[in-house]
């Protein structure tokens, strides 16, 4: 190989590694989808959300994300969760979900969305978030939201 084909591979070999290294480093979450409050609630659309899959929104509040997701569990129940929990949340990394699970993208726990209840309580396990079903959308107080500040 002449010099220019071997200055050349290095430098896609480098960038390559970067994007690697930058992908599989990266601590904040998907992107989610930002929603706004009216009158003190944020509303989503039932029919938007109710498909077996995890969706992912973001409340701001004074320059302050906070994340959270809604999912629909076995038993045809509408919840919400922030995307955090009592022991990994100061990592900020949050949940995705794999197939028919919940994934915590820090340590790795696993619940499945079809259960209907996850032991909040303590440990990696989604938080629950007040909400409510009103007029075909779930609905969620932007207080109740703002409780969890903290967590992000």
């Amino acid at each position: 190989m002449n010099r220019s084909t071997c200055q050349l591979l290095w430098l896609f070999s480098s960038v390559l590694l970067i994007l690697f290294i930058s992908g599989g480093c990266g601590k904040q979450p998907a992107l989610h989808q930002i929603v706004t409050p009216k009158d003190g609630a944020i509303r989503i659309p039932v029919g938007e959300v109710h498909d077996g899959k995890v969706h992912f929104y973001t409340y701001k509040k004074s320059g302050k994300r906070i994340n959270f997701l809604v999912r629909t569990d076995g038993n045809d129940n509408m919840s919400a969760c922030f995307d955090a929990c009592f022991t990994c949340y100061k990592h900020k990394r949050g949940y995705k979900q794999e197939g028919t699970d919940l994934v915590c993208n820090e340590c790795g726990m696993r619940f499945r969305l079809a259960h209907e209840h996850w032991d909040n309580s303590q440990g990696c396990s989604p938080i629950s978030i007040k909400s409510r079903i009103e007029n075909k959308e779930l609905v969620i107080m932007a207080g109740d939201l703002e409780k969890g500040q903290r967590l992000f």
